[in-house]
């Protein structure tokens, strides 16, 4: 079977998941290929060699030169006036009544022809899209293909409207929720009548990479560790709240942030203005054996999220059994079970999260039986091998019920 995946960016270090599900369903006999919106998000020199492996066989939309993506457009619709039409409808329907959002919205049109165009070269009809929904859909209405869904979190729920989410799930003949929570947000979304089509399949994280780390009974200072985008909704800046609350109460702490963003200048402001640099440590982006490394000195991994999926890095911590300490939001309780596998706080309750970080502090066994339970519970239900067969499970099933004139994605 041949399908297409559709991602944003690949490979991304913020979403390696993307990468590995991609591999492991060509293992178990998919034939997967990529087309990215936009080229990695790091110069080649820098990928690892899996992603570089990635980057010479993927198909990068926006690397295409103008000319050649205008004669795309003028070729399509010389052959089919009708569907180019009714896909530049679709774009023009779907866009903000702003001259920045109409012109963002053609330039997914003329995405979404390189993109069908692509397809066809390829002999593909049917396209798995991840972090880019508004190209799918239009490429539906360009093209006699079908699309699936990925939502992950933050970027499609919190502004439904804004992101055409309704539209996006009536395209799709599924769509894949990575939490419970985020499937009621939406069915919230869509008419009842399409609530069938929603399916809840976790990511995960692989066990024999995430190995335990070791454990430091009594560390000074105790190393905590939050991975994720340098963004607001990530709450970062909650952290460093905590951080000057814990110091002033003499607990000797060491937090290392781990990502990029557009936080990142405040957040670095806000750590010199507060005399923090002796105890707070913006490492930027690590991914890979660098990431590992910095796991396996933490006694703590922490996050502050206001908005969240269902948060693969704290998979990552978990399978190392590095407990974790979380807020008590969206998809993140399906995860943690507080005081099992983890330790949750209300949103945004810096006293709270304070709080946890001095049980953990003060209690080595604590934080080893968090540790070894938050293990067991990636094993039992967040392996990505055991969750990627489950979702092409759900991927075959789908396109088996499809109409026999949309079944071409199931040629050999």
């Amino acid at each position: 079977m041949r399908i297409a995946y559709l991602v944003g960016q690949y490979p991304a270090i913020n979403h390696g998941y993307v990468l590995d599900e991609v591999r492991i369903l060509r293992g178990n006999g998919l034939q997967i290929e990529v087309a990215s919106v936009s080229l990695p998000d790091r110069p080649a020199a820098l990928l690892g060699e899996i992603e570089r492996e990635e980057f010479a066989r993927t198909y990068y939309i926006k690397a295409v030169p103008k000319p050649a993506a205008a004669l795309a457009v003028l070729k399509h619709g010389l052959r089919s006036p009708r569907s180019l039409f009714k896909g530049l409808r679709c774009a023009l329907r779907m866009a903000p009544r702003t001259a920045g959002g109409v012109r963002r919205y053609l330039l997914y049109f003329v995405e979404a022809v390189l993109l069908v165009e692509w397809m066809k070269r390829s002999g593909l009809s049917h396209v798995h899209v991840t972090f880019s929904g508004s190209l799918g859909v239009i490429a539906c209405d360009l093209a006699p293909v079908t699309m699936s869904l990925a939502v992950h979190g933050f970027g499609e729920v919190f502004d439904p409207v804004g992101s055409r989410l309704a539209a996006r799930i009536a395209a799709s003949s599924f769509v894949r929720s990575v939490s419970r929570h985020l499937r009621s947000l939406l069915m919230i979304s869509c008419p009842a009548g399409e609530w069938a089509k929603l399916e809840h399949v976790p990511l995960g994280v692989d066990p024999e990479i995430f190995l335990p780390a070791p454990f430091r009974p009594a560390p000074r200072p105790f190393r905590m560790v939050c991975v994720g985008r340098l963004a607001p909704e990530k709450g970062q800046r909650l952290l460093l709240q905590a951080a000057v609350i814990l110091r002033e109460r003499g607990c000797a702490v060491a937090l290392h942030l781990v990502g990029d963003g557009p936080d990142r200048p405040a957040l670095e402001r806000i750590v010199a203005s507060g005399g923090l640099g002796d105890c707070v440590c913006i490492e930027g982006p690590l991914h890979g054996s660098k990431l590992l490394s910095l796991y396996r000195e933490m006694d703590a991994f922490v996050l502050a999220s206001l908005y969240e999926g269902i948060p693969v890095v704290l998979m990552e911590a978990m399978s190392m059994q590095i407990p974790c300490v979380a807020p008590c939001i969206t998809g993140i309780p399906e995860l943690i079970h507080d005081g099992l596998d983890g330790l949750l706080f209300a949103p945004a309750d810096v006293e709270g999260l304070v709080a946890a970080i001095q049980r953990l502090v003060g209690s080595p066994e604590l934080r080893r039986s968090l540790g070894v339970r938050a293990r067991e519970c990636v094993l039992r239900e967040y392996s990505i091998a055991a969750n990627t067969r489950r979702f092409q499970d759900v991927l075959l099933r789908h396109l088996a019920a499809l109409p026999p004139s949309l079944q071409r994605a199931r040629t050999v």
